[in-house]
């Protein structure tokens, strides 16, 4: 399956039984979440159809550690010379100098998937930049780096001002073409995560990007604006 072009440069990857990696061609390369492990080679694939190989890949960010958006970044960082990039709040689940957290929030859930976490778990990579609020890439003519957590502690949305884009990982969730708010079967924290959605509805965008469903491309901020008001 083909990748979808969101905006020039910005590519959503078919999703398979994982989250939606996005790849970011520019100057560089940038991949934005590996899904689940073994993801790598579907990724460069794709990549090799837009004219790019593993040597251009500059940067691998994480929305956030979960297990299907991560999964590929020790490959991918070894067959590159891309910086991984994490916000510090997780950054050392990335490293595996913690624990990787078991997505499923609810204790009895979590007990049920212990084996299958386990198995699953992402390889640890070194991490090369600890992202922070406010912190810029140079990729797509700047990446702003937004911390949203919530989901998870360490969550992070992209904004592409050039291009009015936020890419929110799993901050927010699109059903029948509704925002809504996070699965809270995986989300730490939902008093947080309606807090980052406020905040989120103050930026200036027009297209929103989803980990697990297709964008919205059009009055996105708008109707972002439309959910903060509900939570009051």
């Amino acid at each position: 399956m083909k990748p979808v072009e969101i905006v020039p440069g910005l590519y959503q990857l078919p999703r398979l039984f994982s989250a939606s990696p996005y790849l970011v061609l520019d100057d560089s390369v940038a991949v934005v979440d590996g899904g689940l492990r073994g993801s790598h080679k579907r990724l460069l694939a794709t990549l090799a159809q837009l004219g790019r190989a593993p040597q251009d890949i500059g940067h691998l960010i994480a929305t956030h550690c979960h297990t299907d958006h991560v999964g590929a970044f020790a490959r991918l960082r070894g067959l590159s010379s891309a910086r991984l990039a994490v916000h510090d709040a997780e950054a050392d689940c990335m490293s595996g100098a913690c624990p990787h957290p078991n997505p499923f929030t609810h204790p009895i859930l979590a007990w049920i998937t212990a084996p299958l976490a386990a198995i699953s778990a992402p390889p640890t990579a070194a991490v090369d930049l600890r992202l922070r609020d406010g912190d810029r890439l140079e990729v797509l003519q700047g990446m702003e780096v937004v911390h949203t957590p919530g989901h998870t502690p360490g969550s992070i949305s992209l904004r592409f001002p050039a291009h009015g884009v936020l890419l929110v990982g799993d901050a927010l969730e699109c059903r029948g073409g509704r925002i809504g708010l996070p699965s809270p079967i995986f989300t730490t924290d939902m008093a947080l995560a309606k807090e980052s959605i406020k905040r989120m509805a103050g930026l200036d965008f027009e297209v929103l990007c989803f980990s697990h469903f297709p964008p919205i491309r059009r009055q996105a901020g708008r109707m972002l604006r439309e959910l903060a008001e509900r939570l009051g």
